[in-house]
């Protein structure tokens, strides 16, 4: 591996190159945890330092032909596959899984990214592995002969992201996956994949990455100083990947006052008006109300900490604590921890393909009831 190329995750690293240096590597592996801490990187480094020709004590070498052709995603032996829509291009497909190769942080997924260039809204089209696309990608290429490296590497990214009909395809490959071949799946939803393949892979769970962690990888990069560097790193939730898009977003400042707009809509109670503020974000797409739903949650701890008089060191929102404070003195039989707990419980539901537009009219009923004093349940709001 290359220790350099993975933010943090020390133990997964340490597992990996004892794995390597023992020579005792397992034909699958699951790599599953939050979304953006390093589960590609480890992933690609793994499959580079299988091929690599200079490995010394676990580590790639990064500078040797197999290592070369790895880092730009041109390695004969490593085959990487990604979830895409059903009208996704070859080219697309292929500038996407490049990018990655040379950068297994940056968000490239169809969803989030319906255009490289980044200037379309999320896309609500069905991302998802088909049973043609794990014949002819993965099964067909993984059955050659290695072209000129040591191990056959299969990389899927996102696995969870398989119909069945293709995870039964892909379980027949994995039954009999032949002398050196390994396989390394990716997967924010572990829950997701079929128990017949977890039994079969060796899984290794990766945590949320510190502040430090991420600040320091985010100023390696030059996208902050130390200043800005912990602020956009608190917001991103442990996550580097959503570090590096709120570092070089222009979105963020209008997002947060859209929450803010949000909350003094939910507490003033007008139907009508909640409705169209719903409509508007929900148009925008699920992706966006997420990240209208991380912002807000970063809000609420910090008027949480607000209201507790503690220290205003962790305060995230830094340039808005007067206008927070004042929402605090305003507000003084708010309860701002069952606010917190009903935004978590919305991102749960939107992961779970809720209706969106009906979810935030719920969060809005609770939001309007917790910075009364009151508490109302989103499942209840849902239901009525």
């Amino acid at each position: 591996m290359q220790h350099s190329n993975i933010v943090g995750q020390e133990r997964v690293v340490h597992t990996l190159k004892r794995t390597l240096v023992s020579g005792r590597v397992a034909h699958a592996y699951i790599f599953h945890g939050p979304d953006g801490v390093g589960k590609k990187a480890a992933a690609f480094a793994l499959a580079r330092a299988l091929q690599c020709v200079s490995l010394v004590d676990g580590e790639a070498c990064n500078v040797c032909g197999p290592c070369s052709k790895a880092l730009k995603g041109l390695h004969p032996d490593i085959h990487v596959l990604m979830p895409t829509t059903n009208d996704a291009t070859h080219d697309d497909i292929s500038a996407r899984l490049m990018a990655l190769a040379q950068d297994p942080y940056v968000i490239v997924d169809f969803q989030r990214r319906p255009t490289l260039d980044g200037t379309a809204t999320s896309s609500n089209k069905q991302v998802y592995y088909s049973v043609e696309m794990v014949n002819e990608s993965l099964r067909r290429p993984m059955s050659f002969h290695r072209v000129e490296g040591e191990y056959r590497v299969g990389i899927i990214l996102d696995a969870d992201k398989m119909k069945t009909e293709a995870s039964n395809a892909f379980l027949k490959l994995l039954e009999e996956p032949g002398s050196k071949t390994v396989f390394i799946l990716t997967t924010d939803r572990i829950d997701h994949i079929l128990p017949t393949i977890l039994s079969r892979c060796q899984q290794m769970r990766f945590d949320t990455l510190s502040v430090a962690e991420i600040t320091e990888a985010l100023m390696q990069r030059d996208l902050v100083d130390e200043q800005s560097g912990p602020v956009i790193a608190r917001m991103a939730d442990g996550s580097l990947s959503r570090a590096l898009d709120l570092a070089g977003s222009e979105e963020l400042p209008l997002v947060r006052d859209e929450v803010l707009s949000f909350l003094r809509l939910s507490f003033q109670g007008r139907g009508d008006v909640v409705t169209s503020a719903v409509d508007s974000l929900s148009s925008m797409g699920r992706e966006h109300t997420k990240f209208f739903l991380l912002v807000m949650l970063g809000i609420l701890r910090d008027l949480f900490l607000l209201s507790g008089a503690q220290s205003t060191e962790l305060i995230v929102n830094v340039d808005q604590i007067e206008t927070l404070s004042k929402f605090v003195g305003n507000l003084p039989d708010a309860r701002i921890d069952y606010m917190i707990e009903a935004v978590e419980q919305v991102s749960y539901l939107l992961e779970r393909n809720v209706n969106t537009r009906l979810a935030l009219i719920a969060l809005s009923r609770v939001l309007s009831n917790a910075m009364r004093g009151d508490r109302a349940e989103i499942a209840l709001s849902l239901a009525s």
